[in-house]
């Protein structure tokens, strides 16, 4: 059997993994320069910003033994960080925060992990799907075809799905459902310290919902080096903002969180990602149409969370392995 994956994420790295392992022919297909999604670190001459995911938890069995075995092979480490809670100023220390993970040296090498030796292509954007007979074949926006295959996987967002999912109206209306919120990450380095006493903060009552002092991380690099993440809101109404103009934006929104003015800034740029965080559409499950050959999966499908991605794409799995005896 041969499948074809499309977008290497967590949840499309995790299910390419698992179909790899039990035998199946596996391509998977990547629009961007290489495999993570939305856990991406930004690599500068400043230092390394994880602009996508800041951390994440584990509290699923089977998640639990794969962060047990990153650990082992020095692939993820706890982020041991003060982490607090601020408005306007004043801090509030969290009372019981949960172990809180990170890839070491950046959050990209957990999806690379998981692709392994599956055959990636990378700036491939695949644009329509084609069914003749039993088999599919891809058409990339570049007019260059791939296949045949025998099923394909779409481990991409919800509204980016929609168009391809024309073979199977159930799944495509489950997409079309889902709502997915933006967010901008301002990545900022400071020329001197950035006077707070904490490491990373949820923000209150600002156009800001996050800050992280990068290298606060294991295995990182740079100094003075902080992200900034928006809140939904504030995305929202700027969706065609100039980066720059988000960038001050939401530096003027760090000021007033600290109530304090910055040290210089030496070096910053913004990041729009689209389709940031589920809405809704999410709690039920990966789904298959096991007579069309098409699968969906993604963190939208469950929850939000780095975990959700990763039980997306091995639930799916294990629905495939049922349907087709793999």
């Amino acid at each position: 059997m041969r499948i074809a994956v499309i977008g290497a994420g967590i949840a499309g790295a995790t299910v390419a993994s698992r179909l790899h392992a039990a035998g199946v022919e596996v391509e998977v297909f990547e629009k961007a320069r290489g495999p993570s999604g939305r856990m991406s670190t930004r690599r500068t001459e400043h230092g390394d910003f994880d602009h996508g995911a800041q951390y994440f938890t584990a509290r699923h069995p089977v998640f639990r033994a794969t962060v047990a075995d990153w650990i082992a092979r020095g692939l993820v480490a706890p982020w041991d960080a003060c982490i607090v809670t601020v408005e306007d100023g004043i801090v509030e220390v969290e009372s019981d925060p949960p172990t809180r993970y990170v890839g070491v040296p950046r959050m990209s090498v957990l999806a690379r992990d998981l692709i392994g030796p599956v055959a990636l292509r990378t700036g491939v954007r695949i644009a329509s799907l084609a069914r003749a007979a039993s088999s599919w074949s891809l058409q990339d926006e570049g007019g260059s075809s791939w296949g045949p295959y025998d099923a394909c996987v779409l481990a991409v967002p919800a509204p980016q799905a929609v168009p391809l999912l024309e073979a199977s109206p159930a799944l495509a209306r489950r997409a079309a459902a889902a709502s997915l919120a933006p967010c901008h990450a301002t990545l900022v380095r400071f020329e001197d310290k950035l006077p707070v006493p904490f490491d990373a903060a949820f923000v209150r009552h600002s156009p800001l919902a996050w800050i992280a002092r990068n290298e606060s991380k294991p295995g990182r690099s740079g100094a003075h080096v902080w992200v900034l993440h928006s809140t939904p809101e504030y995305s929202l109404g700027r969706l065609e903002a100039e980066p720059a103009e988000v960038s001050q934006d939401l530096l003027r929104a760090l000021s007033r969180a600290v109530c304090g003015a910055l040290p210089e800034v030496a070096f910053a740029t913004t990041h729009r990602w689209l389709h940031a965080r589920a809405e809704s559409g999410r709690g039920t499950s990966p789904d298959l149409d096991r007579e069309a050959g098409l699968g969906v999966c993604g963190d939208w499908t469950l929850g939000d969370r780095v975990e959700d991605a990763f039980l997306s794409g091995d639930l799916l799995f294990g629905v495939m392995r049922d349907a087709w005896g793999l």
